[in-house]
């Protein structure tokens, strides 16, 4: 069968007649005497690949089309509080539902909607949906509507042995589909094709084309993006067409400012590792990872920070860093004070970032920089935000707001970590002080950190994906 498969649908706010009131009595079954079964085609995501293999429960709503035009409102499968469960069959790909469902000898077309957020990893099957999130049809509009969707955080009180938090670890793919379906001699199996309701960013630094004189050494700790809405409602526009008998919908995340918000005015997802992530002094180094896993994201369009104080809700990247300067020898070239220096093996080091009230060297300080982020994030694309920190025409970022107890908020319980410079482990300083000619805004090294950002669906030349292939 070709199916015209499209993304996750609304159920019709139009009725197109009146015997769409009329409810689906006799049950029967489809030609081949068979219950109603599902296969699922899935498109390629993160890091780790949310694909058949790993693909677990998903909820199914489905009603059926009067053969005259219209859409029952009563339910084929589901009710208007959410969907039923499809498991998957053991040894194979296909869903089954937990009791069996016919086709009713009064239609020969019927919509299907069907969503999760469920991944298997491992032994462990994540929910179909999060604490809180939930499935439900506007009273109004009739249409589903997932709501009060939140991306997940790591959780910062506890130890973790693999050395870093990262948000995207804990987050799974949100995941939508829809089928308008013919009955046929096939009919009794739905081929669903989801889609990703969410997007993917990542964070990459690199320190690029630098001089061979140029000795600066940048020491992340930690990476964020900041004041990003984490908090919105999914829905679809849906229109019936009687004549065709045909469904349109268009997906679309909430821009009502009461449902898509940033849950207590502050939102920072991202990551925190107790071993630095270093950007070294060569100028063909390949951009490191900041992130560990991308992040799942709300699509929606930022505002960036205008680099203002009384700015509190523009976006931005965060960074927790340290710039150095590594110069060769044990000491100053005509002077015997190595107060303000490190020293390891034949090297000194000089602390250029965070500068502290004693210009003293002290290699557990770190200080905050950000970038700020205006930007369009959309449904199913990955952006990978490249940072090029320290380079040979770019610095280190700009001195964020003045918000100690949020950013201490994004560091973990145990930040205890080891440096070149001491025998035993240390505990994290942060310096949150500026000299006293910077302001919020101004750059902490005289230059802006410059990125470039890629964009890309999530799919792979070995295995595209792409909405209306039904072969499964």
């Amino acid at each position: 069968m070709n199916l015209k498969l499209v993304p996750f649908a609304a159920i019709a706010a139009i009725m197109a007649t009146s015997c769409s009131k009329e409810e689906v009595m006799d049950i029967n079954y489809d030609p081949d005497g068979k219950a109603i079964t599902f296969t699922a085609g899935v498109g390629h995501s993160r890091a780790v690949e949310t694909t058949v293999n790993n693909l677990g429960d998903f909820k199914v709503v489905a009603k059926g089309v009067h053969p005259h035009g219209g859409v029952y409102d009563s339910y084929l499968i589901g009710s208007s509080a959410g969907g039923d469960t499809a498991r998957r069959e053991l040894s194979s790909n296909t869903w089954l539902l937990n009791h069996n469902v016919y086709w009713p000898t009064s239609i020969d077309n019927a919509l299907f909607w069907a969503y999760t957020f469920s991944q298997a990893n491992g032994k462990d099957k994540s929910d179909i949906l999060p604490t809180g999130v939930t499935f439900g049809f506007d009273a109004t509009a009739s249409k589903p509507t997932i709501s009060n969707f939140t991306p997940a955080h790591a959780d910062l009180t506890t130890t973790q042995s693999a050395g870093y938090w990262n948000d995207g670890d804990q987050q799974t793919d949100m995941l939508i589909a829809f089928t308008q379906q013919e009955r046929s001699t096939n009919a009794s199996n739905v081929a669903l094709n989801f889609i990703h309701a969410l997007c993917q960013v990542d964070i990459k630094a690199k320190s690029d084309g630098k001089l061979a004189s140029d000795n600066r050494i940048v020491k992340i700790k930690g990476a964020w993006i900041v004041n990003t809405v984490n908090k919105n409602n999914f829905s679809a526009g849906f229109s019936w067409n009687a004549e065709t008998k045909k469904a349109t919908i268009t997906p679309s995340w909430s821009t009502d400012a009461s449902t898509a918000t940033v849950v207590d005015g502050f939102s920072a997802y991202g990551s925190f590792y107790k071993t630095p992530i270093e950007l070294g002094k060569t100028d063909a180094e390949t951009p490191k990872a900041l992130l560990g896993s991308s992040l799942m994201i709300i699509p929606q369009t930022t505002t960036a920070w205008t680099k203002k104080a009384d700015d509190k809700t523009g976006a931005y990247i965060l960074l927790l860093c340290r710039v150095e300067l590594e110069h060769p020898g044990t000491t100053h070239t005509g002077s015997d004070n190595i107060d303000d220096v490190g020293i390891h093996g034949t090297n000194h080091y000089h602390q250029q970032f965070p500068v502290n009230e004693e210009n003293k060297f002290d290699a557990s300080e770190y200080g905050f920089v950000c970038v700020p982020l205006g930007t369009k994030w959309e449904m199913g694309k990955k952006y990978v935000y490249t940072l090029d920190i320290c380079g040979a025409e770019s610095g280190a970022g700009v001195y964020p707001l003045e918000n100690t107890d949020k950013f201490n908020g994004l560091i973990p319980t145990d930040k205890k970590f080891t440096t070149i410079f001491d025998t035993n482990p240390v505990d994290l300083k942060v310096v949150f002080s500026r000299p006293t000619n910077k302001h919020v805004g101004d750059y902490v090294l005289d230059e802006p950190i410059k990125f470039n950002v890629t964009v890309s669906p999530w799919a792979n030349a070995d295995s595209e994906w792409k909405p209306g292939n039904g072969d499964f």
